[in-house]
């Protein structure tokens, strides 16, 4: 990481950027260039802090094709940013702030029903801020739905901006 002043290495804080964002953009291999996808996510630390991201979709499509060929994909998450406006623009030029987790990992097709039903009570706790497991997945939903788990290997964590006090 080229800043390292603006690296982000606390596990809490890593988390916190996860629970605040809500888009998390994929990048496939293709022959000829990448494939990004923005989805919506849902992620998960085990006991050790290791992160995995699930995603959903429809069970046929170009990422799902790819992942076929090719299950090494990377990934950037960030919580939108907010424009910084300088309080004396003939001092300063405006600036972004921001925080964002990028990495990457390994990407696979899930088929089996309960890995399915436990990823979208994931994506969808982390989405509506209920608790885990407190929404009833359908056995046609489990069915239908393209499930796409990503272990992640290796992650980075940045935050810029927000409490310079030259900026409003």
């Amino acid at each position: 990481m080229r800043r390292k002043d603006r690296e982000v290495t606390d596990i809490d804080e890593i988390k916190q950027i996860l629970q605040d964002s809500h888009v998390i953009h994929s990048g496939f291999r293709t022959a000829d260039y990448p494939y990004v996808v923005p989805t919506n996510f849902g992620y998960e630390f085990d006991d050790d802090n290791h992160l995995t991201l699930y995603i959903h979709g429809a069970p046929v499509g170009r990422k799902r094709e790819l992942i076929k060929e090719d299950g090494r994909m990377g990934f950037e998450i960030d919580d939108g940013g907010q424009l910084m406006v300088p309080k004396d623009p003939k001092q300063n030029t405006p600036s972004f702030a921001y925080r964002s987790v990028m990495g990457y990992g390994d990407a696979e097709l899930v088929d089996d029903p309960a890995v399915k039903k436990h990823a979208l009570q994931v994506v969808l706790a982390h989405e509506t801020g209920q608790q885990l497991g407190e929404f009833t997945v359908s056995d046609k939903t489990i069915a239908y739905v393209g499930i796409i788990k990503i272990t992640v290997k290796e992650f980075t964590a940045k935050a810029h901006g927000g409490d310079d006090p030259d900026f409003e």
